[in-house]
């Protein structure tokens, strides 16, 4: 047996074995350096299984180690495909909502991203990661900035708010929610934008209860005017009204004033309508006392008429009256002169007589004629 026959034939297997062992490595190396882990941990396996072969466990050791390396790195660079991808949606959102100007909406996008990957790698390392991080920080640092101005802004606006509120100065207190909500509408702090909340809220009433007061004033002003006038079904029209509106609202403490104008009015009206009935019994006796020649007592009680009538405001027939009392006494007048006359003419009649009986009879016929002449006077008049 040839020894150095087989030592020969050993040995160029040897060097076949790492010939290709070598080989297989550089195109492991390629596959690598091209990103290609999977086919590099298959072509470092197969080296694997020929060093075994040949009992190269060194080689075999090497490459398992080699192995391990490529999972990892299979591993790191299938994280970093991942974050890639999922930047490449989040800065598209993310420009999207600064466009909208929704620079909170846009920071917590960014936050939650940063939050979620940065345990497992170094994002910093990632440039273009790394410059929307320092842009964000800038803009939020602005934004920060320009928030805090606005708080500043707003406390002594909330001060001469409330002065304004507790003085009842509901115009200049109008004025200053007016100015502070156009600060809120670029502002982020729920407790500040409650506060304002709760002061907008209280104006609010307050502007209610004043356009209220101010509404049932004018109602109550027109009531009276009414009221003066008689007109009471308006009055009380009005006032219904206003009462059965306020029965289903929160300010129905205002019924109980306007519940007692309407009892006023009320009785206003029941005191007119007596004195409407008042007239009307006058103008009955009126009519009796002409009748029966009662002629004083009928302008007393045309008087009274006129007197009701100027007091509850039915002027339209005093005209007629004031004719009626001049024509009865012109009829009272008259009958004063008619008694007058006849006094005269009974003591001229009993002088007369007395005359005749002692036979004067010129200063007995002068006597009759004065008589003669009265009736007549009294007749053509």
């Amino acid at each position: 047996m040839d020894l150095n026959s087989e030592d020969n034939t050993d040995s160029k297997k040897k060097i076949e074995v790492l010939s290709k062992i070598d080989e297989l490595k550089v195109i492991a190396n390629n596959h690598y350096l091209m990103g290609k882990y999977d086919e590099a941990i298959r072509t470092a396996e197969e080296i694997m299984d020929i060093a075994e072969e040949a009992k190269l466990y060194s080689v075999v050791r090497e490459e398992g180690e080699h192995i391990a390396t490529l999972y990892k790195k299979a591993k790191d660079d299938h994280k970093y495909i991942v974050v890639r991808d999922d930047f490449e949606g989040l800065k598209e959102e993310y420009e999207k909502l600064l466009a909208q100007d929704k620079i909170v909406d846009a920071h917590d996008l960014l936050r939650t991203f940063k939050q979620y990957y940065e345990k497992d790698m170094n994002l910093n390392s990632f440039k273009q990661v790394k410059d929307l991080f320092l842009k964000d920080e800038k803009l939020w640092n602005e934004y920060h900035t320009k928030q805090l101005n606005i708080v500043k802004q707003l406390e002594p606006l909330e001060i001469q708010f409330n002065s304004y509120i507790n003085t009842n100065n509901l115009l200049l207190a109008g004025e200053i929610l007016e100015k502070a909500k156009k600060l809120l509408e670029t502002l982020n702090d729920t407790k500040i934008l409650k506060i304002w909340e709760a002061s907008e809220s209280k104006f609010l009433g307050f502007k209610k209860k004043y356009d209220l007061d101010e509404d049932v004033e004018k109602d109550l002003e027109e009531v009276s005017k009414l009221t003066e006038s008689y007109e009471f079904d308006k009055a009380e029209s009005i006032l219904k009204s206003k009462i059965d509106l306020l029965h289903k609202s929160d300010f129905s403490d205002y019924n109980q004033k306007l519940e007692a104008k309407l009892k006023y009015v009320m009785d206003a009206e029941s005191k007119y309508l007596k004195l409407e009935e008042d007239i009307k019994d006058l103008e009955i006796k009126v009519n009796l006392n002409v009748s029966q020649n009662q002629f004083k007592e009928a302008v007393d009680n045309i008087s009274q008429i006129i007197k009701i009538s100027r007091f509850i405001g039915k002027t339209n027939s005093l005209d007629k009256y004031t004719k009626y009392i001049d024509i009865l006494e012109g009829k009272i007048k008259k009958n004063s002169e008619i008694e007058d006359t006849s006094n005269t003419v009974k003591k001229l009649n009993v002088q007369g007589i007395e005359a005749m009986k002692k036979e004067e009879y010129i200063e007995s016929l002068e006597i009759f004629r004065k008589i003669v002449d009265l009736i007549k006077s009294i007749n053509q008049s």
